[in-house]
């Protein structure tokens, strides 16, 4: 028998049977005696149905980077995404493509799609929407880039002055006087403080920072290329270069090899940021490591805080950075008195 058939027969609707029986539902009188009466009638045995185990709610958070194609980005999105996982906490990854609206964009729409909150790895210094957001008690972190805002709002920075503290001051101790510097954005504080680390290792120096070379342009590998093209046009050329990106000195190791330029004999190159390709190039680089899974670790550790405890003060996570040595730099070529390399002279002899 069915509850159908007891429907039926006692005339009323099976959503009435089936309420009654659940004890949702509490007849009386004349109806709640057709329905036993049914009951009996039929022999129909109510079996509960076991209860549905609650679904677990994990929290949503969005992650707003500039681009995917930047290996640096990319990895930092796949560490984050690891680490929400492990905290049992979903995500949404957005690609603002480096443009001030898109980064914008995505903070409302987070907003508007009742995200539990947001990991912000912005390029712009100023975002009014990022700000609105903030202010109206939305739970953010700001990630890898400072904005404006950075003292009201959770941040996690790596140190990057003191990553190119260490970089530019690894060139120095090879013998190296004329260190250029070369970088994406100057309107991005990590590259300016790349550069401020940069000058104040050759002031230390006694090295006038104003006379070395200063290529600024894109976070790319086509940059790269142009910036060592820069170089090789100079009457003085720089015996190394400190470049604030990976992906910048990517092109640049890449194309010397086209341009018959050696590395490190000719030019000593040291990176920032260790991404996966740098280890793989010949010779491979001598760069700043940026340690992601750290920093995944703590933005995703600040983010559940702030959800769990909106009111808390602002805490500024700031994760330390160490090299890694390889083979794109060696100790300066030794020079005559008119300041040309042992490779310059020898190029001089035979051509």
């Amino acid at each position: 028998m069915s509850i159908q058939q007891v429907a039926q027969i006692a005339s009323v609707s099976p959503s009435t049977v089936s309420r009654y029986l659940n004890g949702s539902l509490a007849l009386k009188g004349d109806t709640k005696s057709r329905v036993d009466e049914a009951l009996e009638e039929t022999g129909y045995v109510h079996r509960p149905r076991a209860k549905r185990p609650a679904v677990e709610h994990r929290p949503v958070i969005g992650i707003i980077v500039p681009e995917l194609t930047n290996p640096y980005f990319a990895v930092l999105a796949e560490e984050i995404i690891a680490a929400a996982d492990q905290q049992s906490v979903s995500t949404m990854v957005f690609s603002a493509a480096y443009l001030p609206r898109n980064e914008s964009h995505y903070v409302e729409l987070a907003q508007r799609l009742g995200l539990d909150g947001l990991l912000y790895v912005g390029t712009t210094v100023r975002n009014d929407a990022l700000n609105r957001a903030l202010k109206a008690g939305f739970p953010i972190v700001v990630v890898d880039e400072p904005q404006e805002l950075t003292e009201q709002s959770h941040t996690v920075f790596q140190d990057d002055y003191s990553g190119a503290f260490q970089a530019v001051s690894y060139l120095i101790g090879l013998g190296h006087r004329r260190i250029g510097f070369v970088s994406g954005s100057a309107v991005m504080r990590t590259a300016q403080d790349r550069f401020r680390a940069y000058g104040d290792v050759l002031r230390q120096h006694s090295i006038d920072p104003e006379e070395q070379f200063h290529g600024i342009g894109s976070f790319t590998e086509e940059y790269g290329a142009t910036a060592l093209a820069q170089i090789l046009a100079l009457e003085r050329r720089p015996t190394a270069v400190f470049v604030a990106s990976d992906i910048i000195a990517v092109g640049m190791a890449v194309s010397a090899k086209s341009m018959r330029v050696s590395i490190p004999s000719e030019l000593s190159i040291v990176g920032y940021d260790d991404i996966p390709a740098a280890r793989y190039l010949s010779p491979p680089l001598t760069t700043v490591h940026s340690p992601l899974p750290e920093t995944a670790r703590a933005a995703v550790d600040t983010i559940v805080h702030v959800i769990k405890s909106p009111a808390s003060r602002p805490r500024h996570v700031v994760v330390p950075v160490g090299m890694v040595i390889r083979e794109s730099a060696d100790a300066v070529a030794e020079t005559s008195h008119d300041g040309k390399t042992n490779t310059e002279l020898i190029r001089t002899s035979t051509s």
